[in-house]
């Protein structure tokens, strides 16, 4: 269903230059007011036009029609058209001394206020944008109307995405060719990752979510080109050996949460130090050192209250532990044999193993004894049968207590090749002696 996450050549909108973004002026017949101007670029009627009195320093665009007629006032830039709308930037900055971005039609209407740090032409009806959000930079997809899309969980990447380590660049000339940057090292990070064609064409076609991956983090796109969770991730789980039930485990810092297979969104915050594969419906996670369950909703459904415990089994019980005393709770959190026992393993043909007093027997689900606790070593029922040891010696035990010797101890085996082995040695001492002593004897 998912693709194996592997390493892709992925390009971002800011370039080292603007050759060829604008036409340079020239003589046009019947339209001498273009030579005011020093680049200019028609779309259907319309021209976007700029002055430059200081190159990267002084320069204004405007918005004019066939005629001349100016139908904006002066911005910092005007981008390309693309459905009908084109980026501009204003004259004026803000706090920070950066340009604000937003979207006008080809009448010269702002149809999308300047509001944004960064964003790009519209494509197939949507486009990103880059916003303040309170410490970091969020990123949001839009839609011609500026109704939003959808909003990137960028809080929960509290590391990432800071504001303080962004570096916001452009292009000499063109407000509207920028970009926010985070160096790591020689490398940098974005968040409006844009893919090649053929990239692209492999995204479109998934199924539901693509995984990928840039300088050893993970990010997740739809097959609609929308980044759900950013190059952030430091594991993700596409083989389902942690995951299940329509949840996907991904892991960010040593801290562990779960995404929607089907959307790529996140559906738990990344608060887990362990987890468990899901067993009929409930996924054992661990917080604050505690197990608890939370369902494919990311909903807690048994509270965090276990040092201890194991999958729920078809009999609708879980071996869980407290303070190093087992016993099993339900798939509600109801606790159906008393946590009594020193251990008590998972139920498996309806019988789990416990210990108690150093003894070891088998207990069904109504907790009644099968098997007396009599065994000094045992395992649990995974069979018909199972291996239990008692008085150092070790039978077959059936479901229904009845024993086969098939063997000593481990125990009392090693006991025996111990004593082997002393005897052994002590034999070779006295050769040893008796060969030293007929050697002295000769030599008399």
């Amino acid at each position: 269903m998912l693709q194996k996450a592997v390493s892709w050549l992925l390009f971002i909108s800011f370039v080292a230059s603007f050759h060829g973004a604008f036409c340079q002026s020239v003589s046009v017949p019947g339209k001498p007011w273009l030579s005011e101007y020093n680049v200019h670029k028609e779309y259907k009627g319309v021209y976007v036009v700029k002055k430059i009195t200081i190159p990267c320093r002084a320069y204004e665009a405007f918005l004019v029609d066939n005629n001349g007629k100016k139908l904006t006032p002066a911005y910092r830039d005007i981008g390309d058209f693309s459905g009908g709308l084109a980026e501009f930037v204003p004259m004026g900055l803000d706090a920070e001394k950066l340009g604000r971005h937003g979207f006008i039609n080809r009448r010269g209407e702002v149809v999308i206020p300047p509001i944004y740090v960064s964003t790009d032409k519209f494509y197939e009806g949507k486009t990103w944008v880059i916003y303040r959000s309170g410490k970091q930079y969020g990123l949001s997809y839009i839609d011609s109307t500026g109704k939003e899309i959808y909003k990137v969980p960028i809080q929960y990447f509290r590391k990432d995405f800071l504001i303080s380590a962004a570096k916001v660049d452009m292009v000499c000339n063109q407000d509207t060719r920028e970009d926010v940057l985070w160096w790591k090292g020689r490398n940098y990070f974005i968040l409006n990752w844009n893919f090649s064609p053929f990239i692209e064409k492999e995204v479109k076609t998934s199924k539901y979510i693509y995984h990928f991956l840039f300088e050893g983090k993970y990010g997740i796109i739809d097959n609609k080109m929308i980044l759900r969770v950013p190059v952030s991730l430091d594991d993700i789980d596409p083989e389902y050996k942690f995951s299940g039930q329509g949840m996907e485990r991904v892991k960010y810092g040593d801290k562990f949460g779960y995404i929607n297979v089907f959307t790529g969104e996140l559906i738990t915050d990344f608060l887990y130090t362990d987890t468990r594969k899901p067993t009929s419906g409930l996924f054992w996670v661990k917080k604050n050192n505690k197990w608890g369950c939370i369902d494919k909703t990311g909903k807690t459904r048994i509270p965090f209250l276990y040092d201890e415990a194991t999958g729920f089994t078809s009999e609708d019980r879980s071996a869980v532990a407290i303070d190093g005393k087992f016993g099993h709770i339900d798939k509600k959190g109801k606790i159906r044999t008393p946590l009594k026992y020193d251990f008590a393993s998972y139920y498996n043909r309806g019988i789990s193993m416990v210990r108690i007093d150093d003894k070891y027997g088998y207990i069904d689900i109504n907790n009644r004894y099968i098997i007396e606790p009599i065994y000094d070593e045992a395992l649990p029922f995974d069979k018909e049968t199972t291996e239990v040891e008692r008085l150092w010696l070790r039978f077959e035990l059936s479901m229904k207590g009845e024993e086969k010797f098939i063997g000593f101890s481990y125990k009392l085996n090693a006991v025996f090749i111990l004593i082997a082995l002393a005897l052994f040695v002590y034999a070779n001492s006295l050769i040893f002696k008796r060969v030293q002593l007929a050697r002295a004897r000769k030599k008399r």
